[in-house]
């Protein structure tokens, strides 16, 4: 499918979504990718419901930069694919770390043949995740997002925009995997880097405002996790100013040439009284981590339930404050270090239960190789059983027996079926059984076959 260069000068839509959606555990293929897309787009800020949404084939085809043939199968495929999947999504809420389930849209009207739209919904249950979004939330451009070909690409670009400003992210590559929903797929590495790890690497710096370079974390020989370096790619993606207001409510007020206003004005501008001026005045007086961090404490506190009559006031009253302490930052901090502990005690665990298991393996290999030994004894030394048969009998007659012989003599079987009595098949068998006679007779050998007998553990020691 050729890929058509996007129009530069066509309406700015953003892409709005919350950040445990942006984390959820989905996977959608390229159509179902470019739907969902398509559906978001169509979310307008005050909306306090979801409407029935009709997408057409030429927005479709014009958007995403596509060849009209076929696209029509494909856009409805797309969509009732999206009716099919469900997202797992983990959510912190006061009661501690709940899962969320839930199917994604519902309802699609397509023509049988030939037609020129389709009408799809969000599932109602993707409220929290879509609408009336305060904070904790992504928001970008759609054109980054519109010549991509891969829907783990598109997935990737959404979780490393998130920390665009903090310029990396950290993974481990079965977090990666699930969230991606592929833990089923690439059990090799190095297909898993090639196909979804270098592949999104490419696509972000031809298409996207930013790029990364990675590094791989490795335990042992094994890459366990992955930590990406986040950076601008200037150039590629342009916010453009020449939309009318009227076209799209969500940009409103966003044709800010500086980048660092932007960004904070859109984290008070859903706020009573926001102004630009007024995040000008702010980014003038202080820098740009102190002004954002009493904007996300004004946040939070409202988030946990405290009434605030007029936030910009109290983010203002904020600016004035050098300590301020935020309750759900350090909460947060607090469940990040905690389950750091639980990680690094199940890693410490683990360790622990796979020497165990060696250990085990190492047992049991060395039982199964010191039978293969004392048997190779008795075929090289025939006499061997009469040989331990005559001292065992001369201990046992001795006054003062010692009591291991008295046990193993009272633990020893003879006239064993089809086993001629003293003969090494006979000592063999009663060895195998353990107890007070496999004892002594192994300490009987191994006194007669020292040599033998360390060769075999050093063996079994070294492999």
């Amino acid at each position: 499918m050729k890929k058509k260069k996007t129009d530069e000068t066509k309406t700015v839509k953003l892409i709005k979504k919350s950040n445990d959606l942006v984390e959820g555990r989905y996977r959608f293929d390229i159509w179902e990718t470019r739907v969902f897309t398509k559906m978001l787009t169509m979310i307008k800020a005050d909306d306090e419901d979801f409407k029935e949404y009709r997408i057409f084939l030429k927005d479709v085809v014009k958007d995403f930069g596509l060849s009209h043939k076929n696209s029509y199968q494909m856009l409805k495929d797309g969509a009732k694919g999206l009716t099919k999947k469900e997202i797992k999504i983990i959510r912190d809420t006061p009661e501690g770390l709940k899962e969320f389930l839930t199917h994604i849209a519902v309802g699609v009207d397509s023509f049988v043949k030939d037609g020129n739209y389709i009408d799809i919904s969000f599932h109602p249950k993707m409220k929290p995740f879509l609408l009336q979004l305060q904070n904790q939330y992504l928001m970008y451009d759609i054109r980054n997002v519109l010549n991509i070909q891969s829907s783990f690409s598109v997935r990737i670009y959404e979780l490393l925009k998130q920390y665009e400003k903090i310029g990396k992210r950290r993974f481990s590559v079965q977090e990666l995997k699930e969230m991606l929903d592929i833990s089923d797929k690439y059990p090799l590495y190095a297909n898993f880097k090639q196909r979804v790890i270098q592949k999104a690497q490419e696509d972000l710096q031809e298409s996207t405002d930013i790029r990364f370079t990675f590094e791989e974390i490795k335990l042992g020989k094994q890459v366990t996790e992955l930590i990406f370096f986040i950076f601008k790619n200037s150039g590629v993606v342009e916010l453009r100013t020449n939309n009318k207001p009227e076209e799209n409510q969500q940009v409103e007020d966003l044709n800010i040439t500086n980048l660092i206003e932007r960004e904070v004005f859109s984290m008070v501008r859903d706020m009573k009284g926001a102004n630009l001026k007024t995040v000008q005045k702010w980014l003038k007086i202080y820098p740009e981590d102190y002004v954002k961090s009493r904007i996300i404490l004004v946040k939070n506190l409202i988030h946990v339930g405290q009434k605030i009559i007029n936030p910009m006031g109290f983010i203002q009253s904020m600016m004035a404050q050098p300590n301020i302490f935020d309750p759900i930052e350090e909460q947060k901090e607090i469940e990040a270090s905690r389950k750091q502990k639980i990680k690094e005690e199940q890693l410490q665990k683990q360790k622990q239960a796979d020497k165990e298991q060696q250990i085990q393996i190492q047992k049991e290999q060395f039982e199964v190789e010191k039978l293969k030994l004392i048997e190779s004894l008795f075929d090289i030394n025939p006499t061997l059983n009469t040989q331990f048969l005559e001292e065992f009998k001369q201990l046992r007659q001795q006054e003062n027996c010692p009591f291991i012989v008295e046990l193993a003599f009272n633990h020893y079987q003879t006239n064993i079926a089809g086993m001629a009595i003293g003969s090494k098949e006979e000592l063999i068998h009663n060895f195998k059984l353990g107890g007070s006679f496999g004892a002594f007779f192994l300490e009987w050998m191994e006194s007669k076959f020292v040599k033998e007998f360390q060769i075999l553990r050093n063996s079994v020691v070294s492999n």
